[in-house]
């Protein structure tokens, strides 16, 4: 095999790996129980009452559907829409709670831009740590986010909505 050939068929199995690296983790289904060892990858969990533990430095993350319990240890953001998820993230760069009746516990990063948390629907319970430079826009109706850390950039619309320091 000559040089080019060698060269040629490096760059094709590094195409592939690149690939295989972009398609997200598809975790669906009704009363699942996993660890997931995440190695970068987004990661879309959907269905029913779930129990998904992600280990280690997530893509983008995302939660849908019902009643999911759901653990991660870092995540570039995570993004939670649907009924009653309870989500406990050690580190996130950016967040959105979207539907009904969702409660989060998160750290959130930002970095050299500040981080973004949304908050949308009803009744969507949060307890977050801030670290950096933070936007935070509540909307929607009956929403409660406790923070401590560094004070956020808040915006805030809808009905009934309370942002409080612990």
């Amino acid at each position: 095999m000559n040089r080019m050939q060698k060269l040629g068929g490096l760059l094709a199995g590094m195409a592939l790996t690149a690939l295989a690296q972009a398609e997200p983790l598809n975790i669906e289904g009704i009363g699942l129980s996993r660890d997931v060892s995440c190695k970068g990858q987004d990661v879309n969990i959907s269905g029913n009452a779930n129990v998904i533990h992600l280990k280690g430095d997530c893509g983008a993350v995302e939660v849908s559907g019902s009643e999911h319990k759901v653990t991660l240890d870092t995540a570039k953001s995570l993004s939670v829409s649907g009924v009653e998820h309870e989500v406990v993230a050690e580190r996130v760069n950016g967040l959105s709670v979207d539907t009904t009746d969702n409660q989060v516990r998160a750290t959130v990063a930002g970095g050299e831009q500040p981080a973004l948390v949304e908050v949308t629907g009803a009744d969507q319970t949060l307890d977050l740590q801030f670290e950096g430079a933070v936007k935070l826009d509540v909307g929607g109706t009956n929403q409660q986010v406790r923070w401590r850390g560094e004070e956020p950039e808040v915006q805030m619309s809808g009905i009934d909505n309370r942002v409080e320091r612990q």
